[in-house]
């Protein structure tokens, strides 16, 4: 398996234009999350601080679910599958 890529974001960067690679992110985060037994995910980076934006367990089907809503509306149907399958395990 490969490592997972944390997303770096500088603070001013529109969050819309890194979408793709925060939802991944999400989805992988999540996976490895629950397959180690973690309570919280590291989302993506913010650029030369060393701070992580971080997402609990509590918040992990909500993130999921904009996240599905981000794939059907750009038509990529097999994502939201791997998002329904995760969502059953948590």
């Amino acid at each position: 398996m490969t490592k997972r890529r944390i997303p770096i974001l500088s603070f001013s960067e529109e969050l819309s234009s890194k979408k793709p690679q925060v939802y991944k992110s999400l989805i992988e985060g999540v996976s490895e999350a629950i397959k180690n037994k973690k309570n919280e995910i590291k989302l993506c980076e913010v650029k030369n601080s060393n701070t992580y934006v971080t997402i609990h367990k509590d918040s992990w089907s909500s993130s999921l679910d904009s996240a599905i809503k981000y794939y059907i509306e750009n038509e990529e149907y097999e994502e939201c599958s791997k998002i329904k399958k995760i969502l059953k395990k948590i």
